[in-house]
């Protein structure tokens, strides 16, 4: 695993499955984790450097330049009246900047350190007290702001922290990294005008730890066309590159957090969940069948170059990486506007066959995608008595909260009904699509999605079938 400057590239060797001028990055997937943090009540002071008035500076610059000058000689100098003169002389006076001697004006220490090296005009300088509360995560010791979170982001996966990450050594940390990060912690009104503030200082023993809070990262995983399975990460979609780079130990867990979904293909069943893919969908899938069954790589290097959008006559498209990828959740937003033209008998439920690969449904995107494919059915439906659409997740084992916060219902099974690496979405008589999860040119890998959507009455038909066959296995397990 190495470390670069924007992302972590997890290497693996695989085969090369398209020639080096085809190469491209292919969007796989996206998670979100939890990163754990906590606020401190800080107290610092903060140095501010005012301009002085026009007429006071006017002074203070003649008398810098020529000390020992009378009353009468500076009246004279600026044109002054007597009463003019007093008045300017009183301006300076009252903070101590002058002091006069034998009648005549000199700066004071005071006046003279108004003069600060390489500035020609005089600056005021005082020191004001700021107390505030700041959030820092736990893992890079960085400012994180916290915000509500909603019942599916709360149950999202967290990332694992260091032991040695206790809350004691962090608030110990404080003071260091508040400076570190000064300009980004700044209150507005010290924002606007930090050219002309500093940080002063900090009140190490009125630093006080107050409560935690989560803040989502969001983790978006690509590849390389020639190399599927080593995963890239990419935390643009969370921060800022330059924020990401100051915080090199968040981008180190997004990568170990990206290591560990590596899995090995065998292991989830792929050669059935190919099957499966292939009974959908024969004749959509005649060119990359082979006695062997389907030919991966070639469909591999086929979608990457042709993953295109749905067509009156394009029933069927090919689809990479998770359903809930922004682009993937636009080409089933139109596969399923297609299914939904001249239906007769409108759907109850969107049912979504769940993958046994680890983090899948780990983003609030899905919840998303769902709710707007079921707005879309619901819209369409000309029978406004009818009860809105559910959602419905066909989950092997205990599903993760995140997941049973995701949908309406949630159905399990304790037994092996699909396989593992097998993902169906099903919109009955609208609309089906499909994915398999798995390394694709190696043997284990990052389990990278592959499949096909399709408003195709026969694809529709066939993937109802599947599932009518099987969903009795499945028992409800709770409503949302």
């Amino acid at each position: 695993m190495a470390l670069s400057t924007n992302k972590t590239i997890l290497r693996l060797k695989g085969h090369e499955l398209v020639q080096p001028g085809e190469d491209r990055r292919v969007e796989l997937g996206v998670f979100e984790v939890l990163l754990p943090c906590r606020k401190y009540d800080v107290s610092y002071k903060v140095a501010v450097l005012g301009q002085v008035s026009p007429s006071l500076e006017f002074l203070l610059r003649l008398v810098k330049s020529a000390p020992g000058l009378g009353e009468d000689d500076i009246a004279a100098f600026f044109g002054y009246t007597r009463s003019e003169t007093a008045y300017v002389l009183a301006e300076a006076e009252a903070p101590g900047y002058i002091e006069r001697r034998n009648g005549r004006i000199w700066l004071s220490i005071a006046g003279d350190d108004l003069f600060l090296p390489g500035e020609s005009t005089p600056l005021i300088y005082s020191v004001e007290d700021r107390r505030r509360s700041v959030g820092f995560d736990f893992l890079s010791i960085a400012p994180q702001h916290p915000r509500s979170l909603d019942q599916v982001e709360l149950n999202l996966p967290e990332f694992r922290l260091d032991e040695s990450n206790g809350a004691g050594s962090i608030a110990e940390r404080i003071p260091d990294r508040f400076r570190r990060f000064f300009l980004e912690l700044a209150d507005k009104k010290d924002r606007e005008q930090f050219e002309r503030r500093d940080l002063y200082s900090i009140d190490q023993d009125r630093i006080s730890a107050c409560e935690r809070f989560l803040v989502p990262v969001r983790i978006t995983t690509h590849a390389a066309a020639s190399n599927p399975a080593a995963a890239e990460i990419d935390l643009s979609g969370w921060r800022p590159e330059n924020e990401v780079a100051d915080r090199p130990q968040i981008e180190g867990a997004s990568a170990v957090f990206v290591e560990e979904l590596n899995t090995n293909g065998n292991s989830l069943g792929a050669s059935t969940a190919y099957e499966h893919l292939i009974s959908f969908a024969p004749a959509f899938l005649d060119d990359f069948i082979t006695r062997t069954g389907l030919s991966i790589n070639r469909y591999w290097r086929e979608s990457v170059s042709r993953a295109g959008e749905v067509r009156a006559d394009r029933k069927t498209i090919p689809l990479i990486g998770s359903m809930y990828l922004q682009e993937n959740a636009k080409r089933l937003l139109s596969v399923v506007d297609y299914g939904l033209r001249d239906l007769e008998n409108w759907p109850t439920e969107i049912i979504s066959i769940a993958p046994q690969v680890q983090g899948w449904g780990a983003t609030v995107f899905q919840r998303e995608m769902l709710t707007l494919l079921r707005q879309k059915v619901s819209r369409t439906n000309p029978n406004e008595e009818q009860a809105e659409i559910k959602t419905v997740c066909l989950f092997s084992g205990k599903p993760p909260r995140y997941v049973e916060k995701s949908f309406d219902e949630t159905r399990m099974t304790d037994t092996a009904v699909y396989p593992a690496a097998w993902e169906m979405l099903l919109i009955p008589g609208v609309a089906a699509a499909a994915l398999v999860h798995a390394p694709i040119g190696s043997s284990t890998g990052y389990p990278v999605p592959l499949g096909l959507a399709s408003f195709d009455p026969a694809v529709v038909k066939r993937a109802e079938e599947s599932l009518a066959d099987r969903i009795d296995r499945f028992r409800p397990m709770r409503t949302n």
